[in-house]
């Protein structure tokens, strides 16, 4: 009883709770903070962090596992070019557009190191796809990438639902929700990645 509570319930359990975490920290910035989720918003904050904790998983993942490090190396910089273009709004201060020079600094860094090292990355990617980490960070890219866009595009559907009661911000609060609900499931999977690497290297008692 208690490994089928570990393995069906209580991932629901947890899921459910950080999902009503996603709800109230935007109750938290538009009723408490009042700052309309703008870039220094809490909710802006939480997804910074939510990919800094999976970029610095994978980075150690990359560390820990020498097969699969090709692998690794590239999912780590796509959260790290991910982390960058979302901290555009203090990266800007610099000069508009900056965001994207160590972006892609990153990107080209990352697909010349795994391309030298690709012997091994069609194994370790078909491996790695088949694991909860994948699962959780495919369903998080999607919600991030796609359907973020789709839902909370003012110009696609809620200016034409709500007509002259459009406003904005609930573009804003649509979009922002559903990008931190899929950094949510971001962080799942990179706590099941970690998990995953924990098991496979264990730390010797020195």
């Amino acid at each position: 009883m208690r490994q089928i509570f570990k393995a069906l319930i209580l991932p629901f359990i947890i899921t459910s709770l950080l999902a009503a975490g996603v709800f109230h920290t935007i109750r938290i910035d538009y009723f408490i903070l009042e700052n309309q989720l703008r870039e220094t918003s809490l909710t802006e904050f939480l997804q910074q962090l939510f990919l800094l904790v999976s970029l610095s998983v994978f980075t150690y993942s990359a560390h820990k596992d020498e097969k699969s490090r090709p692998l690794y190396v590239l999912i780590a910089a796509f959260f790290g070019c991910m982390l960058i273009r979302e901290m555009d709004y203090f990266l800007d201060m610099i000069f508009h557009g900056f965001w994207f020079y160590p972006a892609i600094s990153v990107a080209v860094i990352a697909i010349i190191y795994s391309a030298r090292h690709k012997s091994c990355l069609n194994k370790s990617a078909l491996k790695f796809s088949q694991t909860n980490a994948y699962f959780n960070i495919l369903v998080g890219l999607v919600i991030i990438m796609i359907f973020s866009r789709l839902l909370g595009s003012g110009g696609a559907l809620w200016k034409e639902v709500m007509l002259d009661d459009y406003r904005h911000l609930y573009k804003t609060i649509i979009q922002e929700g559903l990008e931190l609900f899929g950094y949510m499931f971001l962080l799942v999977g990179s706590f099941h990645q970690l998990r995953m690497i924990k098991k496979q290297f264990p730390q010797r008692n020195k």
